[in-house]
């Protein structure tokens, strides 16, 4: 469907603008950008040009695996669609993969963040 979407993304790109890798893992030693980093510099943007998102997790591969420690850790592969609409009507998808590792229960959120 042809409509506004287009020009209201660019707009929240625009709006955005680069999101810095501020968070650092110690444990491993690296810098990331962070979720929360990501909504709370989208979520402004979005509002102002109407723009929301409704995702659809297409499939979900869960698994059992060894951590460093040999502690055990869920490895979990989401392949996830996401909708962007705008106040037209209008939407685009893109389907992307996300996938995570936890000791716990947050491997599933955790591959929703990465994708």
């Amino acid at each position: 469907m042809e409509g506004k979407i287009y020009g209201a993304i660019a707009k929240v790109m625009q709006d955005v603008g680069i999101v810095g890798k501020n968070d650092s893992n110690d444990y491993d030693k690296y810098k990331y950008r962070g979720i929360d980093a990501v909504m709370n510099a989208l979520n402004p943007a979005m509002v102002k040009n109407k723009v929301f998102v409704a995702p659809t997790v297409l499939d979900a591969q869960r698994e059992e695996r060894a951590g460093k420690n040999g502690t055990t850790m869920m490895y979990t592969v989401l392949t996830v669609k996401y909708t962007f609409y705008t106040e037209d009507g209008s939407s685009v998808d893109c389907v992307v993969i996300g996938e995570a590792m936890d000791r716990s229960y947050k491997a599933t959120n955790k591959a929703m963040s990465a994708a």
